[in-house]
């Protein structure tokens, strides 16, 4: 049986294994490891949204922002602090305070290319799931922002 420590056992070894290759290629190439980076982070979230989106299709589910937050497809970090302020059918406004990967970043020097990920996979997972979802992050911890705000809405279905 898989407990919540497996779980955040598996998310901070993702973190780590990200911040690692991440750092690696800006190290390594500077400004085209970057490019590749950011290239490589939105496939990977293009990816997952594609891949939710076949799922939920599969199941029936409507494809709107209360299917994919509601039946995601990983679980979330048992350390992971956040308050949903507001989610309706059209739009979630949500705060992270404690991001155990972000915490894993800036022990290893790694915020710089946390932000490359905070910045770019929400946004192709999110948008690839469904094309009208807008996602706007104004403030994120790997910049140094107290908390991570998280502000999504989709057009009202008809």
């Amino acid at each position: 049986m898989v407990t919540e420590q497996d779980i955040a056992e598996f998310g901070d070894l993702w973190s780590l294994m990200y911040c690692v290759m991440a750092r690696e290629m800006v190290d390594s190439f500077g400004e085209e490891g970057k490019e590749a980076l950011i290239r490589a982070v939105k496939a990977y979230g293009a990816a997952r949204g594609e891949r939710l989106r076949k799922r939920h299709e599969e199941q029936g589910l409507p494809i709107n922002m209360r299917s994919l937050f509601e039946h995601y497809d990983l679980p979330g970090h048992p350390d992971n602090e956040k308050e949903r302020k507001k989610f309706t059918d059209n739009f979630l406004e949500s705060y992270t305070y404690l991001c155990p990967y972000e915490r894993i970043w800036r022990a290893r020097d790694c915020n710089d290319v946390g932000l490359v990920y905070c910045q770019y996979f929400h946004h192709a997972f999110w948008q690839t799931y469904r094309p009208d979802i807008d996602v706007q992050i104004p403030e994120i911890l790997t910049k140094d922002d107290p908390h991570c705000l998280f502000l999504v809405s989709q057009p009202e279905d008809e």
